[in-house]
């Protein structure tokens, strides 16, 4: 939110949403608003209580908490991973690297765990024993479970995003078991010249990388063949700088209002309401930069 000063109009206000609105107040109110909304006055001065009171019951001061810290583990390696770490990396947010098979491996439920391998479905009791990445965090020197890359940070892991280059591995499927130990599920790859964004899994039973796959590959009908044969052959995207930096953004904007708790998107006059990001797969044009979000939900578990 804004306050300025329209040349022979009076104030004017501009609300989070994008709408401007004409407001009355005095330019010394006006300028010592401003210094509170920038930070350069955190306190408001008592003269400017009413106006503060008068913007809370409009709606216009967050009161919510500040975000919680989190550990977010960036699982996969070249350019593309490295953008999107150092995009998550700042405020708020612990980032550490790790491979995705030792990852796999020490995830319960996963085939390489010892586990069903039934996504999250995955019976924790057949886990094997293998380590939880929810409560390990991610390992460094001369750990038997740390792989390459792996980098410091220790503790509980929040969240971890997969990022391929390429089409997504099928191996993904295996943490999608991550959910229901309480460590959020992102994920990223490109497919030729369009980033593919998979619904974030917060929750259990949130669409995770099975139910992207299976949802896609019934939407391509008598093509599934085909984009599946395309998915094994996994080529190598043509993407460059750009298209890591925008890719790695919008990516990093998923975990920052998953951190928020922010859910929904919000809307307003500049932007049309959209789908929450746990309900939708984001395809980007890497050419034109377009944005399509394509509702997609979990696949409901059938009779056997």
């Amino acid at each position: 939110m804004s306050v300025f000063e329209v040349p022979g109009r009076g104030t004017a206000l501009r609300e989070a949403s994008g709408r401007l609105r004409g407001i009355d107040l005095p330019p010394a109110t006006v300028e010592a608003l401003t210094a509170w909304f920038d930070g350069t006055d955190p306190v408001p001065p008592p003269e400017l209580v009413p106006e503060r009171d008068a913007f809370a019951a409009a709606g216009y001061l967050d009161h919510a908490p500040p975000p919680r810290t989190v550990t977010v583990t960036v699982v996969g390696s070249g350019a593309l991973a490295d953008a999107v770490a150092a995009a998550l990396d700042g405020p708020g947010v612990r980032v550490g690297r790790r491979d995705l098979a030792t990852l796999t491996a020490a995830t319960p439920g996963s085939p390489a765990a010892g586990g069903s391998g039934t996504g999250g479905r995955a019976d924790p009791a057949t886990a094997g024993g293998a380590t939880d990445p929810a409560t390990a965090g991610d390992r460094t020197g001369d750990d038997a479970a740390a792989g390459p890359g792996d980098a410091g940070t220790a503790g509980p892991v929040d969240a971890v995003c997969a990022v391929a280059d390429g089409p997504a591995p099928a191996a993904w499927t295996a943490l999608d078991t991550l959910p229901a130990r309480g460590t959020a599920w992102f994920r990223l790859a490109v497919e030729g010249r369009h980033g593919i964004l998979e619904p974030p899994s917060v929750h259990p039973g949130d669409a995770g990388h099975a139910d992207v796959r299976a949802r896609r590959l019934a939407a391509a009908g008598s093509g599934h063949p085909h984009l599946l044969a395309y998915w094994d052959a996994a080529p190598a995207a043509p993407t460059g700088p750009g298209d890591h930096a925008l890719l790695a953004a919008l990516l990093a904007a998923d975990v920052r209002a998953w951190v928020a708790g922010h859910d929904t998107p919000a809307s307003g006059a500049l932007v049309p309401a959209a789908l929450p990001a746990r309900r939708r797969l984001r395809v980007v044009d890497l050419d034109t930069a377009a944005v399509a979000d394509h509702a997609l939900l979990p696949v409901p578990d059938s009779a056997p």
